[in-house]
């Protein structure tokens, strides 16, 4: 079964990164709300802040990775709450950024935030999870989802689902 980690604050467009940024300015998202899960109960993301997409498509060498876009995020703020009988709530400042790249040996999706970001691991791909990442982690698609959402690298990644929990 394929698995994918989506980034919270890509669905509610807060991711940012970096490479040939076109010239437009960043686009306001508003705010919006989305129940998300974590093991055994359910969490309200409240997100606001601005976004900017950035589709690169680059390296004609397929021994590098190639390039297909970026996200960049730019003062995006997450509040997360438990919907418990006792709810419990963090909120994130989020500036993070996020490329997605394609890998041919062996195919797969390799996506690698820095920053601080918030990654969602949806229940339909085993146990569910939200992640905040501090840092430079990497993770594939088709790679395994534990532990820590299978993220990888220097950067620091704390289990959101564990601090709301009641």
């Amino acid at each position: 079964m394929k698995r994918v980690m989506i980034p919270i604050a890509f669905l509610f467009a807060l991711f940012a990164g970096s490479g040939s940024a076109a010239a437009a300015p960043p686009t306001p998202e508003g705010t919006s709300t989305d129940i998300v899960d974590c093991p055994g109960f359910r969490v309200e993301a409240v997100s606001s802040g601005s976004y900017k997409f950035i589709l690169q498509l680059h390296h004609l060498d397929e021994s590098k990775p190639y390039m297909l876009w970026t996200e960049t995020g730019v003062a995006s703020t997450m509040t997360l709450t438990s919907l418990t009988s006792t709810p419990k709530s963090v909120t994130y400042s989020l500036n993070g950024s996020r490329k997605t790249a394609l890998q041919f040996e062996p195919f797969d999706l390799v996506f690698t935030a820095t920053g601080r970001n918030l990654m969602v691991v949806q229940a339909s791909y085993g146990t569910p999870g939200i992640f905040l990442s501090v840092g430079k982690v990497t993770w594939t698609q088709d790679g395994p989802v534990y532990p820590n959402g299978g993220m990888t690298g220097p950067g620091h990644i704390t289990d959101v689902c564990a601090l709301l929990a009641p």
